[in-house]
């Protein structure tokens, strides 16, 4: 254990981060409140800075404050991706536009591959 390498980390924001992950409202929950995720899930996106992750969302239209936000629908999501795809197919080369494909088409897995999805959320 390094105290000064502990603090270097928390400084330069190391320990912070988030993943793009599916949620549905978990059906054992009485109050409907509690959001879950599929036990088999599994993410084919990189783990993010959440810095990373507030800039996407912005670009693509949504609410970059992820950390207070409920998760984002997951038609809305798609929606949103599809959209920015649309108006910036001259891009198709940036890494930005790669950026949002990727996203997209791991929304449109979880629609497939997950039913049960029904939001989305950097967690």
């Amino acid at each position: 254990m390094n105290p000064e390498l502990d603090r270097i980390k928390q400084l330069a924001g190391l320990n912070e981060g988030a993943q793009f992950t599916g949620y549905y409202k978990d059906p054992k929950d009485p109050s409907g409140k509690r959001w879950t995720y599929p036990d088999s899930m599994e993410t084919k996106t990189p783990y993010r800075s959440n810095f990373a992750a507030r800039e996407f969302l912005s670009r693509i239209g949504m609410d970059p404050d992820f950390e207070e936000n409920p998760p984002i629908p997951l038609e809305d999501f798609i929606d949103a991706t599809q959209k920015y795809m649309m108006n910036n197919e001259a891009d198709k080369d940036s890494d930005q536009y790669d950026e949002v494909e990727m996203y997209h088409q791991e929304a449109r897995r979880f629609m497939t591959q997950h039913k049960e999805i029904t939001h989305v959320q950097f967690a």
